[in-house]
């Protein structure tokens, strides 16, 4: 991979600036350290919204590899954060809240952190409080009910900023 000077398109550019900041967070979460950081895209909307809400990381547990769970994976030269749908044997399949269609597949070595708290404004939604159980137990799996759901929140709460 080139250096950032050595870069020719945007892409390549973003792409490498990615890299070294999450070299950053991976080097603090192996300290024991709890980064937090903002989010980008739309992928995990309406529970973590891009560029809006901050996140913060936790290093990895034995129960952080469960269904329901939201992690930080390493996926094609891409980072993610996305919820644990499904898990076969050593495959885990993510998705975004905010994807009605898509998911992508990893494996245990691809998932490098767990999102333990999101921070909204001055709220903050702890891992285990009723929200965080209502978006993941309450959230629609089903593809045609989550594009439903996600045009509803287009057209009402995020034109309201929520």
């Amino acid at each position: 991979m080139p250096s950032i000077s050595e870069a020719r398109t945007p892409q390549e550019l973003q792409r490498l600036r990615s890299e070294a900041f999450f070299s950053e967070i991976l080097s603090r979460l192996a300290e024991g350290k709890h980064p937090r950081i903002l989010p980008r895209g739309v992928s995990m909307r309406p529970f973590i919204r891009g560029g809006v809400d901050k996140i913060v990381l936790s290093p990895l547990e034995e129960n952080s590899f469960q269904v329901g769970r939201i992690v930080l994976a390493h996926i094609g030269g891409y980072y993610l954060v996305h919820r644990i749908v499904r898990i076969d044997g050593e495959v885990f399949t993510l998705r975004g809240d905010g994807n009605p269609y898509q998911r992508e597949q990893c494996t245990r070595e691809q998932i490098l952190a767990e999102v333990k708290c999101v921070h909204r404004g001055k709220r903050v939604i702890q891992y285990g409080s009723l929200l965080w159980w209502c978006y993941d137990e309450l959230w629609p799996d089903c593809d045609f009910l989550r594009r439903l759901c996600l045009a509803v929140y287009r057209r009402t709460l995020f034109r309201w900023g929520w």
